[in-house]
């Protein structure tokens, strides 16, 4: 029997170690457990956080009003220097107009005087003429219009 006693010595030894070895081995593992540091926000391995911003609705329903106000204030102002252009042209055009008239008048005017003129010294020619003609009737003798007459 010594065999058979050596044998279950053997088979207790090994049981006995392989009970050691296993406790170490879940005490590793309790301890590794304890050591390691885990973040809750991340998520899971790895992964990149993102960074957000939460909106107010109320906020952003004001903005877009605020953009909608500017916009109409700036087409109402483009529209009011639009029509005040037009005015400013209109004017220009009006007053350009009176002035083409005013120097049309002035040229009338010029002409008129210029065929004044002429018709003055028609007359004065004819009358010069008249008293030369009349001069010569009366026997002062000779012809001193020169032939103008």
């Amino acid at each position: 029997m010594s065999k058979a006693t050596e044998q279950n010595d053997k088979l207790k030894r090994a049981i006995i170690i392989s009970a050691v070895l296993h406790v170490i081995l879940f005490a590793a593992l309790i301890w590794s457990s304890f050591d390691e540091n885990i973040e809750a926000s991340a998520g899971g391995g790895g992964g990149s956080s993102i960074d957000a911003v939460m909106v107010d609705s109320g906020a952003v329903v004001e903005q877009y009003k605020r953009m909608q106000s500017q916009e109409s204030s700036a087409k109402r102002s483009d529209e009011q220097r639009k029509m005040k252009e037009q005015q400013a042209a209109e004017e220009l055009r009006e007053k350009q107009a009176a002035e083409q008239e005013r120097l049309k008048q002035l040229e009338k005017e010029r002409l008129a005087a210029q065929e004044q003129k002429k018709q003055a010294e028609e007359a004065a020619k004819q009358a010069e003429c008249f008293f030369i003609a009349k001069a010569e009737a009366s026997g002062r003798g000779g012809s001193e219009s020169g032939g103008r007459c």
